[in-house]
């Protein structure tokens, strides 16, 4: 570890996971080898599991328990969704930074180190700090990269319209998160939502455009995201970012109707959608 990554997650650095019983084993096992085998490793992992959970994902975790001493696991009785997974998990937190990780994607090798060079560098210093992610099939096929604003001013701007972040890259400060109230209870949109929350608390916002994450995704994952819960979904989501002082009422009422229809599409124009017009495409198309 060189002396930048020390100064970087100064108070350590506390990974948060949460996993539930429809997660695929194979990713699962893959997305906790990228965590353990990073260049800068963490303090803490903190696992959440969001309900009961089968054999094949509870062997999983009893062999990186038995591997590694810094693997904790916190179970909640009923599976109760995402946000109120990941806060239960951050209450458990001890070190003044969390490393948000997925359950079903791969971390780059060296992300951890990367994020905290960053972070000892930027000035004013960044209290919360994301990337760039690559989607992927199960084979390592790169489909799209999704990039995201670099810098606060920017940042601030783009959240009016969409997610500022990859909820998979980012690390944030424990205690603003907490300050805030955690991540808001809205299906799907949680982290967006906290997003809102943190801008909205002046917290200083930044993204690496290094592609911090391999996001492995379903080759039907663009065509399901629809259907009225998500449109519900907006609707809460729009009321936030108002309350947030995100944007006023005129434009997020033209923002929740014009993303309700799209999430009300037929599967096919929404797949569209998603791979053309809301990701790039990947520059090599070569596996990784």
């Amino acid at each position: 570890m060189n002396s930048n990554a020390r100064r970087g997650f100064e108070g350590g650095f506390t990974v948060l996971m949460a996993v539930y019983f429809k997660e695929e084993p194979s990713r699962f096992m893959l997305a906790l080898e990228s965590i353990f085998s990073n260049t800068l490793q963490p303090n803490a992992v903190v696992l959440v599991a969001d309900g009961p959970l089968p054999n094949s994902l509870e062997s999983i975790i009893q062999d990186f328990q038995c591997r590694f001493n810094i693997f904790q696991v916190h179970r909640l009785y009923e599976n109760q969704g995402l946000a109120k997974a990941l806060n239960a998990g951050l209450a458990l937190v001890r070190t003044e930074w969390v490393v948000r990780a997925d359950s079903d994607d791969i971390n780059r090798l060296d992300r951890f180190e990367r994020q905290a060079n960053a972070i000892a560098k930027i000035f004013p210093p960044v209290d919360i700090l994301g990337g760039a992610i690559q989607e992927i099939y199960s084979d390592g096929t790169p489909i799209a990269i999704r990039s995201t604003p670099i810098n606060n001013f920017d940042i601030r701007s783009f959240a009016r319209q969409r997610n500022p972040f990859n909820h998979m890259t980012v690390a944030f400060r424990a205690e603003l998160i907490r300050g805030v109230g955690g991540y808001p209870d809205i299906f799907l949109k949680e982290d967006y939502a906290l997003w809102a929350s943190l801008i909205h608390a002046d917290a200083c916002c930044g993204n690496l455009s290094d592609i911090l994450v391999d996001a492995i995704v379903g080759k039907e994952m663009y065509s399901r995201r629809g259907g009225l819960k998500y449109a519900l979904a907006e609707y809460e989501l729009q009321k936030h970012l108002i309350k947030c002082n995100i944007k006023g009422v005129g434009p997020a009422v033209v923002d929740g109707i014009g993303r309700s229809i799209i999430f009300l599409l037929p599967k096919n124009f929404r797949e569209y959608i998603y791979k053309n017009l809301l990701r790039k495409k990947p520059k090599s198309l070569i596996k990784i």
